[in-house]
């Protein structure tokens, strides 16, 4: 959002021509958007996205508060002018997963309030102070993905923003924009660094309104952009930059925290300085809002060998994994409506008996155990569960009755029925993904065990931690039958 250099003399130079103490007419500013700063709907930074993309059925919604100090003055080396001194926006943003590859967002700003210099003193109309902002649609399409191997997350934004802003309160441009741009990124430890680079196509401003002749302003602007932030689902930090090549350069520089607040909601506050002499850049600005998001389980087919080595799978051991001391059982909860067991075995165990992880009969064998590992407090699957298809793969191998046992466990970090809750969740997560693969339920046992069998009772660490807070999956199938033999009778 900028204007040429010499049209923005030219409009320096008109709005001093006019005496300031006795203006006789009052032209209007031409209509154009003054905000240059596009915010990210979806994944990633509240600056820069990271490659990614919403899961199919995910949705994020974020509410954002938006304030800018001097987006714009006017001046002839002499004399200032603060036409817009002061500006409040509000921000409603929503970005939604269609298919693996595409995901589709709209945002809606609005202009709050916004005040400065009385403009009548330089022959030039009032600006409303408040009005609906240019609305802007866009397509994320997904071209890398680190869900199927890929050591980097790769995407392309389309996007189009609408003539409908209200352009008195310079909030809309006189025809539609449109903007392109390559989104790349990756996680490196705790860490997920990201960059992005566009271009931005807008109308040209017309210079008529204030008696000058019909002169165009640069309608295209290249952008760059990077981010980097932290992991984790309690408080993350965020640092981001964008700039603007034009014939004027501007750039913003915003940093601030992310936290949650419930399940799938978390707020956010950033805020830093901006550089540059185009119209439309602030001196400072500062951001805070909302945002939730709900994605299913993400569906990934592509099986990675290389990562499949890396999992913890014991094949063909019936042998369960090894505790470091016996940690007394306490009774847990089953989802009867997905269990389904051999009625006779289930009547020979003591009904007084607390349910106790999967021990394999006599006439069954494991041909797969792995563990899945959560951050603390969700239930929400790792981008890296290939460990799932390779259950999946080894389940449809079993010529005999097979069985996946889906066992949920949880860290000590709450009380005894919110962690009996979130081992549930857990449980339930990897049974919607295999349910999302074409296993049926009545081949699918699913148990919570809450924190009463933990890998490690006494966890020192937080790699410690993280292994209590996991799911068991098993597939168990049926042995054959022994072959005997009867000796005759002497």
């Amino acid at each position: 959002m900028h204007l040429h250099s010499s049209i923005r003399g030219a409009v320096a130079a008109t709005l001093l021509v006019c005496p300031l103490a006795s203006a006789q007419t009052t032209e209007q500013l031409p209509g154009f958007e003054l905000e240059r700063l596009e915010t990210n709907v979806g994944r990633g930074t509240l600056l820069v996205g990271n490659g990614e993309l919403m899961v199919p059925g995910g949705l994020s919604i974020s509410l954002i508060g938006h304030y800018q100090r001097l987006p714009l003055r006017l001046n002839d080396g002499e004399q200032d002018l603060d036409v817009v001194r002061d500006r409040a926006t509000a921000l409603l943003a929503a970005s939604y997963g269609v298919q693996p590859w595409l995901e589709l967002s709209a945002q809606v700003p609005f202009v709050l309030w916004q005040h400065g210099d009385d403009p009548t003193l330089a022959g030039l109309s009032e600006l409303a102070i408040q009005g609906v902002g240019t609305p802007v649609l866009q397509a994320r399409l997904g071209l890398l993905s680190q869900r199927k191997g890929y050591p980097v997350n790769l995407s392309a934004d389309l996007g189009a923003g609408l003539p409908l802003g209200t352009k008195q309160a310079l909030a809309g441009d006189a025809g539609p924009r449109f903007h392109a741009r390559m989104v790349v990124g990756t996680t490196v430890g705790w860490l997920q660094p990201s960059l992005e680079a566009g271009v931005l196509f807008r109308p040209p401003i017309l210079m008529e309104a204030v008696g000058l002749e019909d002169k165009r302003a640069t309608s295209a602007e290249v952008r760059l952009g990077a981010a980097l932030s932290t992991t984790g689902t309690g408080l993350r930090g965020e640092l981001g930059t964008r700039a603007t090549l034009s014939p004027q350069l501007s750039m913003d520089v915003l940093g601030g925290v992310r936290f949650p607040l419930l399940i799938g909601l978390d707020a956010f506050v950033l805020g830093g300085p901006s550089f540059g002499t185009a119209l439309g850049t602030p001196r400072f600005r500062v951001l805070a809002g909302v945002a939730f998001r709900s994605e299913p389980p993400p569906r990934i087919t592509d099986l990675d060998p290389i990562k499949d080595a890396t999992l913890q799978l014991d094949l063909d051991k019936s042998s369960p994994p090894q505790r470091e001391d016996r940690i007394r059982p306490v009774g847990t909860w089953e989802l009867n409506a997905l269990s389904r067991g051999d009625p006779q075995e289930t009547s020979n165990e003591d009904p007084r008996e607390p349910l106790r992880p999967y021990q394999p009969s006599p006439r069954e064998r494991i041909v797969l155990r792995g563990e899945i590992h959560f951050a603390q407090g969700s239930w929400e699957l790792p981008n890296e569960v290939a460990l799932l298809d390779q259950v999946v793969l080894r389940f449809s191998e079993q010529t005999r009755k097979s069985t996946i046992i889906i066992e949920g466990h949880a860290d000590r970090e709450s009380t005894d029925m919110s962690n009996m809750t979130m081992s549930l969740h857990r449980a339930q997560a990897v049974w919607r993904y295999l349910k999302n693969q074409g296993i049926h339920w009545t081949q699918v046992q699913i148990r919570g065990f809450s924190s009463d069998w933990p890998v490690s009772p006494r966890p020192a660490t937080e790699q410690e931690r993280q292994l209590n807070r996991r799911v068991e999956v098993l597939v168990v199938t049926e042995t054959a039958a022994p072959i005997t033999t009867q000796a005759p009778a002497p």
